[in-house]
């Protein structure tokens, strides 16, 4: 992950999915609407070829970290067992670290870290309930899409003292995304939820840097393909309206 951490990450609008059925007639007092607040905790699986490109040595790898953010979901109730819902969140802070022996080389030691990168990542399901919206417990499942892109890159010192001034780029990810779950409901108006989500992100990493003498000269660049591989977990308080 590179980079699925001090703002997680939001899971990508599907405002399509809004128009798969038409509006619920509830009866007065019913609630379709809930709103989820909570934790969430990204662990990244990541995967990606060596770094490579205009003067940089080969075994060059990196390692994306986990992060943990505040989690905000919001739901609607579908016609029958199905609902909507659009998973958001305050963008994690992901940090990523050097992995590699040749960093030694280059003065940078393997583990460290050397770029920070915020999440932002919507992610919107239509879910399935295998008890209906009614029950005390009900467990659900979920199909989707998410749109991940990463702001405020930031080289740390730790590669900057060593290769100069450096920028840093992520392409935007779209892909897919699941997750399963298990609601119990309180009482009419509150509940708790728990959540595991997968989703396919990935992007193309660039790092350009720059002469500390001279800004316009390339001392050097590498690009690479991250698979971040996420996997994450919530746990969140809800109340229906």
């Amino acid at each position: 992950m590179t980079t699925f951490l001090r703002k997680i990450w939001r899971v990508a609008p599907l405002a399509a999915a809004l128009g798969l059925a038409g509006p619920v007639a509830y009866a007065d007092g019913s609630t379709p609407n809930t709103v989820y607040v909570g934790v969430a905790y990204m662990q990244n699986h990541s995967s990606l070829p060596d770094l490579s490109g205009y003067n940089t040595p080969p075994g060059l790898n990196l390692n994306v970290g986990n992060a943990a953010t505040l989690g905000l979901t919001y739901v609607r109730d579908l016609p029958g067992p199905w609902s909507f819902e659009l998973a958001l969140g305050y963008p994690p802070r992901v940090r990523t670290d050097a992995m590699g022996a040749n960093w030694a080389k280059l003065g940078i030691q393997p583990g460290t870290g050397i770029t920070d990168v915020d999440a932002v990542s919507p992610t919107a399901f239509i879910n399935y309930h295998f008890w209906g919206h009614d029950a005390k417990w009900y467990p659900f499942v979920g199909l989707g899409i998410n749109y991940t892109r990463f702001t405020n890159t930031k080289a740390l010192s730790s590669l900057t003292s060593h290769l100069g001034p450096t920028d840093i780029s992520l392409s935007d990810s779209w892909g897919a995304a699941a997750h399963a779950g298990l609601i119990y409901h309180i009482d009419a108006r509150w509940a708790v939820v728990g959540t595991i989500a997968v989703a396919d992100v990935q992007s193309d990493l660039t790092t350009t840097s720059y002469s500390p003498s001279n800004p316009s000269l390339i001392t050097s660049q590498s690009k690479t393909h991250i698979n971040f591989h996420p996997i994450v977990y919530t746990l969140a308080v809800g109340y229906s309206f």
